[in-house]
């Protein structure tokens, strides 16, 4: 099996960053290939990433983000972009942020994946309308039902790339975040209360209940916002 783990990073989140990749020592075969965005870290927090987690191969790399691209979480595309072309047909890809932590082990990981080829992170407990720009609900057809349906949350994403199904996912994921009236809809705010738009998260959502795999959505294989105290 081939385990890739996607994820970005900088200064301020660099302790949780650490604490996120121990979460995977002992759960995941040891090898995982790990993808750090570098969105700020100093030379030495970078070397301690690549040479102090001998239990993973660590890969960082910089891209000078646009004010855009850092705003709107358009990096995640970039990032799940570069894994894709370190990927194989046996590959089972994860995104983790940060401040995200693993749950799950690698028995539990299969076993979930068997059911359906694509998690996120457990559903949000309000409604997608509230949650989600109305243009971007309508570009992706979903029903009243699935409108009035909790929002599928995107810290932790999980992509079975050995089936059709997750290479698909998250192929148009990547294309739809590319697209900014999806993404950022004109006048759309990412905020705390709704109604607001929450960007990829808003995006993510919409895509798992238009392939009919939200009902699978609220496995709790991951830990979100993990937070320690400086």
């Amino acid at each position: 099996m081939n385990y890739i783990l996607a994820t970005a990073t900088n200064s301020h989140y660099y302790l949780e960053t650490q604490q996120m990749l121990y979460s995977i020592n002992k759960l995941l075969p040891n090898g995982v290939k790990v993808i750090i965005m570098d969105n700020g870290l100093t030379q030495t927090q970078s070397s301690i990433l690549k040479e102090r987690f001998g239990f993973c191969d660590v890969e960082i790399f910089k891209h000078n983000l646009t004010q855009y691209e850092k705003e709107s979480y358009y990096f995640k595309a970039i990032v799940l972009q570069r894994a894709l072309e370190k990927a194989n047909d046996n590959t089972i890809l994860f995104w983790l942020d940060a401040k995200t932590m693993l749950k799950y082990n690698e028995k539990q990981i299969l076993d979930i994946l068997k059911i359906s080829p694509v998690y996120g992170h457990t559903n949000y407990p309000q409604k997608e309308r509230l949650w989600t720009d109305k243009r971007t609900m309508d570009y992706f057809s979903l029903s009243e039902e699935d409108r009035e349906n909790f929002q599928v949350q995107s810290p932790a994403m999980l992509f079975d790339l050995r089936t059709k199904e997750g290479k698909e996912f998250v192929l148009e994921f990547i294309e739809c975040l590319n697209k900014k009236d999806i993404l950022t809809p004109n006048g759309s705010n990412k905020g705390f209360t709704p109604p607001t738009h929450r960007q990829d998260q808003s995006v993510f959502s919409c895509l798992v209940k238009k392939k009919g795999l939200f009902k699978f959505n609220n496995q709790p294989w991951s830990i979100m916002h993990n937070t320690l105290n400086k």
